[in-house]
């Protein structure tokens, strides 16, 4: 990966510093986080040329679905969106989920899961395994399938794949996490060695956050913490995260975990790269070249013939 950050990258990271996490994750509450999601997605969110945004609804739930302009593509991506399961919908992640449409050559549906403090857990959970569910009844095939999420989003990719899993049903081809929060129990190192050093998260914001989505709740139950899953079976994941990120370690743990339970995980770890760069490839090259290989990834793990290379 990138040994230094673009002069772009280290603007965007001075302005996340200064007018996101000292004003409004310092002092935290979930009005604040919300207008915080809010306020990033002005300078994220963004429609790729060649890309037709749409909306529908899988088994009750609001989807919008970023789709290559002018062919059709029986691939299909099921988007779950970041925002510390307090914040976010489709429309803070419509550039994101429409440069993968585009890279990856598939249909990017991104939905609108249900928000705590609002819904608990398992509410976000049970969405996104009933618009999966609802992939594989409309035809969608799980060798031409892949769930990507972010953040939060993360963690409920790794939970909904343990979910699926426990039921007994289809895996997907793939699964990407950018900057996944893993571990509810807060046992990364990387959550006091990179406090200081995280541009965006503030460690202070996180308690607000688990007590919104996991009141009362065994932080340890991997459908929480996915890190602490029987993790056998699970389909190949690739894993994006920065290096001075606080949630650096939930990543790096993840990978090790994945690997030890024979999954074949891949993990990148970006240097100074902000909480999902990812989402700002518009205005920084690193943004654009982790989408790159994010794609370049789903789209062997989508074809049958490279699945059948890599298998052999």
């Amino acid at each position: 990966m990138p040994t230094a950050a673009s002069a772009r990258a280290r603007l965007l990271r001075f302005f996340m510093r200064h007018a996101i996490k000292t004003r409004m994750h310092a002092k935290p509450d979930l009005k604040r986080i919300r207008r915080s999601m809010e306020l990033v997605a002005r300078f994220a969110p963004d429609r790729p040329a060649g890309v037709t945004v749409r909306e529908g609804v899988l088994a009750g739930v609001a989807v919008e679905w970023s789709v290559p302009s002018g062919h059709e593509t029986d691939r299909r991506v099921l988007y779950l969106h970041g925002g510390g399961f307090v914040s976010g919908s489709p429309r803070t992640h419509r550039g994101i989920a429409g440069r993968i449409a585009r890279g990856a050559d598939a249909r990017v549906g991104v939905i609108d899961y249900r928000l705590a403090p609002e819904h608990p857990f398992p509410a976000a959970l049970e969405d996104a395994a009933a618009a999966y569910r609802a992939l594989l009844e409309q035809g969608a095939r799980p060798s031409r399938l892949a769930v990507v999420g972010d953040s939060a989003g993360g963690n409920l990719v790794f939970a909904l794949l343990l979910k699926l899993k426990e039921e007994g049903a289809p895996m997907p081809a793939a699964a990407v996490a950018m900057s996944p929060f893993v571990d509810l129990t807060g046992g990364g190192e990387s959550l006091r060695t990179n406090a200081a050093l995280d541009p965006l998260l503030h460690v202070a914001g996180l308690p607000a956050v688990l007590g919104a989505y996991a009141p009362q709740n065994d932080l340890k139950n991997p459908l929480l913490s996915p890190l602490f899953g029987e993790l056998k079976g699970l389909p190949p994941c690739l894993i994006q995260c920065g290096s001075d990120e606080i949630l650096r370690d939930d990543a790096v743990r993840m990978q090790r975990a994945l690997q030890l339970a024979g999954v074949d995980a891949e993990l990148e770890v970006w240097s100074e790269m902000p909480h999902v760069w990812q989402a700002f490839a518009r205005l920084i090259p690193e943004g654009r070249t982790a989408l790159e290989r994010i794609c370049r990834f789903l789209r062997d793990r989508m074809d049958d013939e490279v699945r059948a290379g890599h298998a052999a």
